[in-house]
């Protein structure tokens, strides 16, 4: 083979083993970075936590998987919840439910 073609022959092989590394290094930076959570989720992250300061894991969940978006941002926003808008009663109704269930653990932390 003379020079040029050898050249032209080497940049044949290394032109696919070029974009395989560039397709590996983009989709290994997209799987890095996540996307952000939603508003919804983040909110939901935030009162899991405070919930599972003062209850047992599975009264934590209990109360995330019964509670209505409506009281999930009043639990965000306060620890004093309106007794006007309904989301004191809804919470003492989901306390009741949740730490008194026979499936639900009874005990706090």
């Amino acid at each position: 083979m003379s020079p040029p073609v050898a050249r032209s022959a080497r940049r044949a092989r290394l032109a696919p083993a070029v974009a395989a590394a560039a397709l590996f290094v983009t989709l290994a930076a997209g799987a890095c970075s996540g996307s952000e959570p939603t508003p919804a989720e983040a909110r939901r992250d935030r009162v899991e936590a405070r919930l599972r300061t003062s209850f047992s894991d599975a009264q934590a969940r209990c109360i995330l998987d019964r509670a209505q978006p409506d009281l999930l941002r009043a639990l965000d926003r306060t620890a004093a919840l309106d007794p006007k808008a309904g989301d004191l009663a809804e919470w003492s109704d989901l306390l009741v439910a949740c730490v008194t269930e026979p499936d639900v653990t009874t005990t706090t932390r």
